[in-house]
C-alpha cells in the first residue's frame, strides 16, 4: 500500500482516541479552569478533523494517498474540469490524475499524484448524461425513478463514480442472460490530457463510448471522462430474478450438477466464490421470475420465528449478510447458511446488481490493510476446443474450478468466478491473496489460460507482484479490452 494511504488511514482511528482521551482529561481536569480549557479545545479539534474525514472530498483525498484535510477547488461543471486540469498541467509540467471516489487508487494500493479531484463534479447533464463524479448508485436510482429503467449489470460497489467505471475495466456480475457491464453507455465527454499543454486546448467533446473504449486502451491516461450519456433502450425494466445458491466441489472427470446449474442459460447474473476456508465454492445465481406465473418462496419474519411471509430481497440485512457469508467466511472461517431454502429469495435487478455492501465507513479499509492482503483480478479466455459441444465447454469450467479449489489448501485467501457465456469461455478471476503467494495463484491459473493471454483489471492492484508473476510464468500480459476483443 502507498505509505502516504497508511498514514492517513490511521488518522481515523488515532483521532477518535485522541478525542475521547481529551474529553477524560477534560472532565479530571474540570476543577482547574486552564487545563480544562485545553483540553476542551483539543477535543473539539480532533472531533472536527474526525468528521471532515467523513465528506466525500476528504475520503477521496484520503483513499488516493493524499491529505484529507488539504484544500484545493474540485471543479463542478464540465468548464471548470478542464481548466482545473489545464492549471495542474501547468504547475507540474504533467499529466494530472482524476480521482473520483479514490477507491480505485486504495484497492490498486497506488497514490494519485498531481490529482484532480471530481468529487463534486456530480449531478444530471441533459436527461440521460451525468456528470462523471456522480456515484453509479445515484446514477441508476435516478433512471430508475424517471423512466423506469436499469442496468442490466454494474460493478458490484456502487459508490464508484461513473467517470471510473466506465474508463477502466469495471463489471459486474452479469450472466449467460444478461448484457456486460458497459451495455447501456452511449456517448462520452472526454478531455484529451495532451492538449492541455497547448494554449488553445480543445476542451471536451463528445465521442462514442464504442470509441472511446478502444483509446482508454490504446492510449492510456491520455483521456478522463466530464459526463456519460446512457441510452434507455439499451437498459432493461426492473425485472424480478429468482436467487438461488449453488454449492461446487471438485470432479475431475465431468462438470458437476452444481456448476451445470450455476452456468445455466438462463442466469441474468450469477458469482462464485472459493476460499480457503472452504473445500467447495458458494455461489449464486439469478434467472428471471415471473410473480404472475411463478411461486415465491416464504419465510420467517424474524428468522426462526414471527409470522410467514413471502421471501423478497433485500430485507433487514439480507445484502450485507449475503455477501459477508460468500465473500469474507470464504476467506475466514467458512459459515454460510446450509438451508438451501434461506437463498430462495426473489429480489429486483436494481438489487441484485447492488451485491457488495456500502465500504464508505473507514473501517473496511484499515480492515483491508491489517488483513496483508492485495485485490488483483485476471481476465482471460479458457482454452479453446476443436469441437466444442455442451458437455466439454462445461467441463473446461470444472477443471478452472478444480484449480481453485486445490488452490485454496495451499494458500490463504479467495477468488471470485465471473463468467457470462460459456461459448466465448471469458472469464474473471478476482483474487484476494498475500502478495507472496501471487506466483502460486498465477500457476495455477496459467493451464487454463488461451495463447498464454491475460489481462489485469486495471481498477486494482497491478504491483511488481502480479505482473513479475505473470512474466514469469511465460505468460503474455494484454489490456482487458484487448482480452475482450478475442471472444467478440
Amino acid at each position: 500500500m502507498a505509505l502516504s494511504t497508511a498514514l492517513w488511514l490511521a488518522c481515523a482511528p488515532a483521532l477518535v482516541l485522541v478525542f475521547a482521551g481529551a474529553v477524560v482529561g477534560a472532565v479530571l481536569l474540570r476543577a482547574s479552569l486552564l487545563p480544562c480549557l485545553v483540553f476542551a479545545l483539543l477535543a473539539i479539534v480532533a472531533l472536527a478533523m474526525r468528521l471532515r474525514l467523513r465528506g466525500a472530498g476528504a475520503r477521496a483525498r484520503l483513499l488516493s494517498g493524499n491529505s484529507p484535510f488539504a484544500w484545493r477547488r474540485a471543479p463542478r461543471t464540465p468548464e471548470e474540469f478542464v481548466e482545473e486540469l489545464s492549471a495542474a498541467w501547468q504547475v507540474t509540467g504533467e499529466r494530472p490524475t482524476v480521482v473520483g471516489s479514490g477507491w480505485g487508487f486504495f484497492i490498486g494500493r497506488a497514490r494519485a499524484r498531481n490529482a484532480v479531484f471530481t468529487h463534486r463534479l456530480k449531478g444530471r447533464l441533459g436527461t440521460t448524461a451525468f456528470l462523471a463524479g456522480t456515484e453509479l448508485r445515484d446514477v441508476e436510482r435516478t433512471l430508475r425513478k424517471a423512466h423506469g429503467r436499469t442496468f442490466w449489470s454494474t460493478p458490484t460497489m456502487q459508490r464508484i463514480s461513473i467517470g471510473s467505471w466506465l474508463a477502466r475495466s469495471c463489471h459486474g456480475n452479469s450472466g449467460a442472460a444478461g448484457k456486460p457491464s458497459w451495455y447501456a453507455a452511449s456517448r462520452v465527454l472526454v478531455v484529451d490530457l495532451t492538449s492541455l499543454a497547448h494554449p488553445e486546448q480543445e476542451g471536451a467533446r463528445w465521442i462514442e463510448y464504442a470509441q472511446a473504449k478502444r483509446d482508454f486502451d490504446r492510449y492510456p491516461g491520455q483521456f478522463v471522462i466530464a459526463a456519460v450519456e446512457f441510452d434507455l433502450e439499451r437498459m432493461s425494466e426492473d425485472i424480478w430474478l429468482q436467487k438461488g445458491r449453488t454449492d461446487v466441489g471438485y470432479d475431475r472427470y465431468t462438470a458437476t450438477l452444481a456448476l451445470r446449474e450455476w452456468l445455466t442459460a438462463e442466469a441474468v447474473l450469477r458469482v462464485l466464490f472459493f476460499g480457503s476456508a472452504r473445500k467447495i465454492g458458494v455461489g449464486v445465481t439469478y434467472v428471471p421470475f415471473d410473480p404472475d406465473e411463478d411461486a415465491v418462496d416464504y419465510r420467517q419474519e424474524c428468522g426462526c420465528c414471527g409470522r410467514t411471509i413471502p421471501h423478497i430481497d433485500p430485507h433487514d440485512c439480507s445484502a450485507g449478510c449475503m455477501s459477508m457469508q460468500l465473500d469474507t467466511c470464504s476467506l475466514v472461517c467458512g459459515w454460510y447458511e446450509t438451508a438451501k431454502r434461506s437463498w430462495r429469495g426473489v429480489i429486483r435487478l436494481s438489487d441484485a446488481n447492488a451485491f457488495s455492501p456500502d465500504p464508505s465507513w473507514l473501517g473496511f479499509p484499515m480492515i483491508s490493510l491489517l488483513s496483508g492482503t492485495v485485490n488483483y483480478e485476471l481476465i482471460f479466455v479458457l482454452p479453446q476446443l476443436v469441437a466444442p459441444t455442451p458437455r466439454s465447454q462445461e467441463l473446461r469450467v470444472q477443471k478452472l474450478c478444480n484449480a481453485l479449489l486445490t488452490l485454496y489448501e495451499q494458500v490463504w485467501g479467495r477468488s471470485e468466478l465471473r463468467m457470462g457465456s460459456v461459448d466465448k469461455g471469458l472469464v474473471f478471476v478476482d483474487c484476494v491473496t498475500r502478495e507472496r503467494d501471487a506466483p502460486k495463484v498465477i500457476a495455477a491459473l496459467k493451464p487454463h489460460v488461451h495463447l498464454q493471454t491475460v489481462a489485469l483489471h486495471d481498477g486494482k492492484f497491478q504491483g511488481d507482484s502480479v505482473t513479475n508473476a505473470i512474466t514469469r510464468a511465460g505468460l503474455y500480459r494484454e489490456t482487458p479490452r484487448a482480452v475482450f476483443a478475442t471472444t467478440s
